[in-house]
C-alpha cells in the first residue's frame, strides 16, 4: 500500500491544511521518489523471518511506513512530532492493528524493542545517526539488522575509513553500502546526498565469530578503541601512554600487553591496521583482564 502524501503536492496540501512545515530540527526531510521505498522494502524482504518484528524510527508523512506495513509484521513506529503523531492516529493505526506506536523522542523509547528479534528501517537525522545505531547494536540483543537512510558521507565514511565508529562497529554487525541517493529525491530538498546502508548482525553470517556479550566487554572494547583513536594519527604507543582513556594502570597495562600479543608495531597508527586486526586485540584484551 503507497502513503497518500508521496507526492509534493499532496505533502504541500497536507501541510497548509495543518498549518505546519517541515521541522530542521528533526532533520525532516521526506522521501518522494517510489523507486528509492520499493529498493528498500525488496532488499529487506529476503532478510526477513517469519519470527521477527519490524520497527521504523521516525514514520513522517508514512512514504515507508504504509509498505513496511503492508508486510503484516508487529511493527513498533516511533515518532517525535506531534503533527506526524496525530496522522499516525487517524489514518495508519486504523488500517494496520499490527502497528504499535511509540510517541516521542526514539532514543527514549527504544527500550520497549530491546528483547524483541527486531529488523529496523528509519530515515535518521544526521545528529543522532551514531547514538541511534550505537543504542541498536548494543542493546537490542536480538538486533536482526537494518537498513537506514544516512547522508551519503557518513555512510562512505563508515564503509571506506577505518576510524572508531567503523571498528566499533565491527564488532557487533556487518555494514553494507546498498544505494546512493540523491537529494532530488526528498521534500524538502536537502544540502547534500543521502544513501542507504544495511546493518546485519555479525552472527547471521558467520556464527563462530567473537561476539562482545556483557555490558563491561563493550565498555571495555569501546575504552580501547577510545584510547587508541585518541588524537590525530598519533602512534599506538603515544596514545596508549597519554591518552586520558588509558589512566587506569591495570587497563594500560592489559592493552600494552594485547597489543605485543596481536604483534602490533607500537609505532603503528590505528589508521594503518584492519579490522580484524582491531578484532583480534580486542579478544587478547578482554583474554588479559579475565584472568
Amino acid at each position: 500500500m503507497k502513503s497518500p502524501y508521496a507526492t509534493i503536492s499532496n505533502i504541500q496540501t497536507f501541510f497548509e491544511a495543518k498549518g505546519i512545515r517541515a521541522q530542521k530540527k528533526f532533520g525532516q526531510n521526506f522521501l518522494i521518489d517510489q523507486n528509492i521505498v520499493d529498493f528498500i522494502v525488496k532488499s529487506a524482504e529476503s532478510l526477513l523471518t517469519n519470527d521477527l518484528s519490524l520497527a521504523e524510527i521516525g514514520i513522517g508523512l508514512g512514504t515507508l511506513t504504509y509498505p513496511v506495513l503492508g508486510l503484516d509484521k508487529k511493527t513498533y513506529l516511533f515518532e517525535i512530532d506531534h503533527a506526524y503523531i496525530q496522522l499516525a492516529k487517524d489514518e495508519i493505526l486504523p488500517k494496520f492493528p499490527k502497528a504499535l506506536l511509540l510517541e516521542g523522542d526514539a532514543l527514549d523509547n527504544l527500550f520497549h524493542i530491546y528483547q524483541e528479534k527486531v529488523f529496523v528501517f528509519g530515515n535518521l537525522p544526521y545528529h543522532l545517526t551514531t547514538e541511534i545505531i550505537n543504542t541498536l547494536v548494543i542493546h537490542c540483543r536480538n538486533f536482526q539488522g537494518g537498513i537506514f537512510m544516512v547522508q551519503k558521507e557518513f555512510a562512505e565514511r563508515l564503509v571506506k575509513e577505518t576510524s572508531s565508529l567503523s571498528v566499533f562497529l565491527s564488532a557487533f554487525c556487518d555494514v553494507k553500502y546498498l544505494k546512493t541517493v540523491h537529494k532530488n529525491c526528498f521534500f524538502p530538498i536537502p544540502k547534500i546526498h543521502s544513501a542507504l546502508i544495511l546493518l546485519k548482525p555479525k552472527s547471521q553470517s558467520k556464527p563462530k565469530e567473537w561476539r562482545l556479550e556483557t555490558e563491561r566487554e563493550v565498555e571495555l572494547w569501546s575504552r580501547m578503541l577510545r584510547t587508541l583513536f585518541w588524537g590525530k594519527r598519533k602512534q599506538i604507543q603515544v596514545s596508549l601512554r597519554e591518552s586520558p582513556f588509558s589512566e587506569d594502570p591495570v587497563f594500560r597495562e592489559a592493552l600494552g600487553k594485547a597489543i605485543q600479543s596481536a604483534e602490533i608495531p607500537p609505532t603503528a597508527r590505528p589508521e594503518e591496521l584492519n579490522r580484524e586486526q582491531f578484532l583480534t586485540l580486542g579478544q587478547h584484551l578482554l583474554d588479559y583482564l579475565s584472568k
